[in-house]
């Protein structure tokens, strides 16, 4: 008789296998992707023989504008007690019904220790703030941006009115209002337990929020990037600790409930599920590099040996990806970096800001920095309301202060500076019209003259980036630092076999 045991036996060099392998997860659990065809409750009839007390305890609510590029439904499931996540991986392997099947990795914050003694706000300055708010402070009316982290304490007066509030919610009434699936959300939601109150057990998140959004000009505390703003909790780690399946329940909130960017100062190892999440939102997402000294760009080809790299690694168009300087203008020496990975450099060492309680302190590290670039995104989208999240990403990218020090550091070999994103900018770089492409059987040979930043005149655009779609409709990309107007460049490019010109 095919019994569970004699499948766990038969499976037993692979899970062992697998268990050497697999990153730190939450035990026991399982994520599924559905191939598109398949429904939810075929897969569970069908497979109910096949781990006798599996428990589906999750079925993710896709948002309808996700629907399409996120394809088939993602659940999670609850294994039998004395089957482990590799076991359970082991067994659904190869599997007809499902696309892959993945544990559900830990994700954990960024944290470096406080310097108790803080050059207050010596950030702000350096990336030119003032200047830019001649342009904007910000707009209670303006981009909704969603903080995914440890929550927020949601009566800081520095924070409470420049909260994002959902409309289509009533306080109080154990209703869900706006049938977004999460009751009393008035101000954002806890996916860590699915409820709408995502208020801060562990400070994090809360000093993130500061520096995007801390309320200015009102006498007290601090002033964020943006003076008035619209940010939205989403709390996806608890005492600094969450899972796959939480961030991916942050973004999919996020995205349903009108966010336009997120910020991100988290991390852990390569996941699937939280890259098609990232890929099929149509939001930016800011990301931290993450604080243990590496370099990313490794972990972009031994996914496995970056504890911290994702999602700031994710090769996504819609993903940001920030390190960390210091007031000396120099990277952080807690920060990751990648010549081809990691986007630019933001300020990130001893940042004053908002923490629980109503009171200030100051933390270090990338997720420090990741708040800067979001808040200038916030303040971006706030100038020019019809930019796209693309459009936002080149200004933030296309502005920076090149420094020596980040040389061969960051893609764009720059720190953020908030006034030059801001600035109107009617001249596009020149067309390239000189390109030509040559492919064999592995790999695709671009060459092209590089053009200026201003039209066919002036300085040296920041960076060139080359993109494709895949068969399946992903939009892929690869980043190059720009050259000199008039060089000739060429670049050769892997073809992957579900690729398409």
């Amino acid at each position: 008789m095919d019994t569970l045991t004699s499948r766990l036996t038969a499976i037993a060099p692979r899970a062992n296998e697998l268990s050497r392998r697999l990153p730190p997860h939450a035990e026991g659990e399982l994520l599924v992707k559905l191939k598109p065809s398949v429904e939810v409750d075929t897969y569970l009839e069908q497979s109910a023989s096949l781990m006798e007390g599996t428990e589906m305890v999750e079925q993710f609510r896709i948002p309808d504008q996700m629907k399409e590029a996120f394809g088939g439904e993602l659940i999670r499931l609850k294994l039998p007690e004395g089957v482990s996540t590799a076991e359970g991986i082991a067994l659904l392997e190869g599997n007809e019904q499902i696309s892959y099947v993945t544990s559900n990795d830990k994700r954990v914050v960024s944290e470096v220790p406080n310097d108790e003694h803080a050059e207050e706000m010596w950030g702000l300055k350096t990336i030119q703030a003032e200047a830019a708010w001649d342009h904007t402070t910000g707009s209670r009316k303006g981009p909704v941006i969603a903080v995914l982290d440890t929550g927020i304490d949601l009566n800081h007066p520095d924070l409470a009115p420049n909260l994002w509030t959902n409309l289509g919610e009533i306080p109080g009434n154990g209703i869900d209002d706006d049938n977004n699936g999460v009751i009393d959300d008035v101000h954002g939601y806890d996916a860590t337990n699915g409820t709408g109150d995502p208020t801060d057990d562990y400070g994090h998140g809360t000093h993130c929020a500061g520096t995007i959004g801390a309320v200015g000009n009102n006498e007290i505390g601090v002033t964020g990037i943006n003076w008035q703003a619209q940010i939205m909790p989403v709390r996806m780690m608890v005492q600094g600790e969450g899972t796959v399946a939480d961030t991916v329940r942050a973004v999919l909130y996020a995205t349903e409930n009108g966010a336009a960017i997120t910020s991100n100062s988290y991390g852990g190892p390569y996941s699937q599920p939280e890259y098609e999440a990232f890929a099929a939102s149509p939001l930016l997402h800011i990301c931290a590099a993450g604080n243990e000294g590496n370099d990313n760009d490794v972990s972009r080809f031994y996914p496995d040996r970056e504890p911290h790299g994702y999602p700031a690694t994710f090769e996504l168009p819609n993903v940001i990806s920030v390190a960390a300087t210091s007031s000396r203008e120099r990277l952080a020496t807690f920060s990751n970096y990648g010549d081809q990975t990691v986007d630019l450099a933001a300020p990130g060492v001893k940042i004053l800001s908002t923490v629980p309680g109503g009171g200030y302190d100051t933390k270090s590290g990338t997720p420090m920095a990741t708040p800067h670039v979001a808040g200038v995104a916030g303040l971006i989208a706030t100038a020019y309301p019809e930019a796209s999240p693309d459009e936002i990403k080149t200004r933030l990218l296309s502005n920076v202060d090149v420094l020596p020090s980040l040389k061969g550091k960051v893609i764009t070999g720059g720190r953020l500076n908030a006034a030059k994103a801001l600035e109107k900018d009617d001249i596009p770089p020149a067309p390239v019209n000189s390109g030509k492409a040559e492919a064999t059987w592995k790999e695709a040979t671009l060459s092209w003259a590089e053009s200026a930043d201003d039209g066919a005149q002036g300085a040296p655009a920041t960076f060139t980036e080359i993109r494709w779609r895949e068969a399946d409709g992903k939009l892929m990309r690869h980043r190059l630092k720009a050259a000199n107007p008039g060089e000739q460049r060429t670049t050769s490019l892997p073809i992957m076999p579900s690729a398409q010109a």
